[in-house]
């Protein structure tokens, strides 16, 4: 085996265990829930998921819907909007999260299911009125 081939081989084993993922970002515990009772915060902790889970990777702007921000998930897309403020069980990102999804395929799509200690973070948020926070 030559030296090239030898850094070729090298090289494809580095990518290939970098990307065993791709298209989606590395999946890593979520934090504790907070307390019953704390608020939940947009920035600290429904983002922090959403981008674990690789929701941000394919609904992150470029069409559709966007889960990015507190006013994209408002807005929502083609189904209307993601999250009503203080109605969770109304809000469509909740209805994806469970089964069966009343459209389409239940959510992340090709990954593990969210925990359901990481939907009440999901869900408490919502119901304390989708704040941007």
């Amino acid at each position: 085996m030559t030296t090239y081939q030898t850094i070729a081989i090298g090289l494809l084993v580095v990518v290939a265990a970098g990307c065993k993922d791709m298209g989606t970002e590395p999946v890593q515990p979520d934090p504790p829930v907070p307390p019953a009772g704390s608020t939940i915060s947009f920035s600290q902790h429904v983002l922090p998921i959403l981008q674990r889970h690789g929701c941000t990777g394919c609904h992150g702007g470029s069409g559709g819907l966007t889960v990015t921000s507190v006013a994209s998930l408002l807005t929502g897309g083609a189904h209307g909007a993601a999250v009503v403020a203080g109605q969770a069980d109304n809000s469509n990102l909740i209805k994806k999260l469970l089964s069966p999804p009343p459209f389409g395929a239940r959510m992340p799509q090709g990954g593990p299911n969210l925990a359901d200690s990481t939907i009440t973070v999901l869900r408490s948020w919502i119901n304390q009125g989708a704040l941007n926070n």
